[in-house]
């Protein structure tokens, strides 16, 4: 007798479908749940930097090299061309005033100044000949005024005479008034004939005094001409460091060129050169200090200039309260130049993170210290110690600085 067998239920049939089906899904939502999930990496915290969020003093100031220089420098140019026969000096020699730098020679000046010697030495013949002739002249006319002087204190005495006569009754009232007529006008010409021999005298002077004045600008030109000579001996205009000097044996200078530069090193200043970024918040009077010989060299800007080449523009300092010798022209100084005083900010210290994020997120330690996620923030001024945190941490939180080259794009690390 046949046993009937009753009918699985169909889960039963089915059930190593099911069960395989069951898997799919679940291995479908895992996968779902990991790509729709933070991206997690797994790093060694040996690695990493991690630094605590604070509040302290914040200082924005700019670090940028600067270098020595003289406070004044005096350009040192020809004032007669020529061939540089000799060099006496070179780059970077400390020079007193008066000190030959350069020897140049000129054919032509040397053949130009005999020339003028000689026309000198004529000229002043001549004029030696004319001053001769007028210091004779000037006796003559002595004599003649002598002469004249005399005839007029004749002729008043004969006058004087005929007057006595007449009141004796030896001359007559007609012969007295011819008498005082021809006495008259020999006075009147005598009178004229000094004149006319004191203006002489004034003409011969004034003469005199013109041929001096021309020797004397002959001898000024004549001096000037040496001076073209004495020129082609270039010397230090004052006492300081020579640079710039780029002459060679045998090469030519013109009239006006500049062939050196003279550094006083009785003051220095710090120039350097600033991003264009920083234009209108750099001013005369800011501080800024360098490190020098392990002291604190305190500094101030005393002068911007306002063009700008390359994206930079110029910036001067001035050393303050330092022993000048302790610098040296051409050295280079790290300075920080203040933006302003400190202030009460939140802070975190610079990182290489920052080169990934651009200070736009960080990664954040969570509390247990195990890993730490993306965050983001917003950063503010900088300075070469820490960023200024405006928005996105607080004081007391700890956040990953070092770079994150290695994260990829994984929103959690955990370690």
């Amino acid at each position: 007798m046949d046993i009937k067998i009753p009918k699985k239920p169909w889960y039963v049939r089915y059930r190593m479908y099911l069960l395989s089906g069951a898997m799919l899904v679940a291995l479908l939502v895992y996968a779902l749940v990991l790509q729709l999930g933070p991206r997690t990496l797994k790093v060694d915290i040996a690695d990493e930097q991690i630094a605590t969020v604070t509040e302290g003093e914040f200082l924005e100031y700019i670090d940028v090299s600067g270098m020595v220089a003289p406070a004044t420098s005096m350009r040192v140019n020809a004032t007669e061309g020529g061939t540089v026969e000799r060099i006496c000096c070179q780059n970077g020699d400390v020079l007193r005033r008066g000190d030959t730098i350069l020897v140049l020679s000129n054919p032509k000046v040397l053949e130009e100044m005999a020339a003028e010697r000689q026309s000198y030495d004529l000229q002043q013949m001549q004029h030696r000949q004319q001053l001769i002739e007028m210091q004779q002249k000037s006796i003559t006319l002595r004599s003649q005024a002598l002469q004249a002087d005399f005839e007029l204190k004749k002729m008043e005495q004969d006058y004087e005479l005929a007057e006595e006569e007449a009141r004796m009754g030896v001359k007559s009232k007609a012969q007295l008034k011819v008498a005082k007529d021809e006495y008259e006008y020999n006075r009147r010409r005598t009178l004229l004939n000094i004149e006319s021999l004191h203006q002489d005298s004034v003409l011969n002077v004034i003469n005199r005094q013109l041929i001096q004045q021309q020797m004397a600008m002959e001898a000024q030109k004549l001096g000037n001409s040496n001076r073209r000579r004495d020129a082609l001996v270039i010397l230090a205009p004052t006492d300081g460091q020579i640079s710039n000097l780029n002459a060679v044996i045998g090469g030519q200078v013109a009239a006006g060129e500049q062939v050196g530069e003279i550094g006083v090193l009785t003051d220095f200043k710090v120039t350097a050169r600033l991003n264009e970024y920083y234009i209108d918040r750099v001013q005369s009077g800011l501080p800024a200090t360098s490190m020098l010989k392990g002291r604190m060299l305190p500094l101030q800007v005393s002068r911007t200039t306002p063009q700008v080449q390359e994206h930079t523009f110029a910036v001067e300092l001035k050393p303050l309260g330092v022993d000048r010798a302790s610098l040296r022209l051409g050295q280079t100084l790290r300075l920080q130049i203040e933006l302003g005083k400190p202030e009460q900010r939140v802070i975190i210290p610079r990182g290489n993170f920052y080169a990934q994020t651009s200070g736009q997120w960080i990664m954040k330690v969570d509390a247990a210290g195990h890993s730490a996620h993306r965050v983001p923030i917003k950063l503010g001024r900088q300075n070469t110690a820490y960023y200024e945190v405006l928005s996105g941490l607080n004081t007391g939180d700890k956040v990953l600085i070092s770079g994150y080259d290695s994260f990829g794009e994984s929103e959690v690390v955990t370690w």
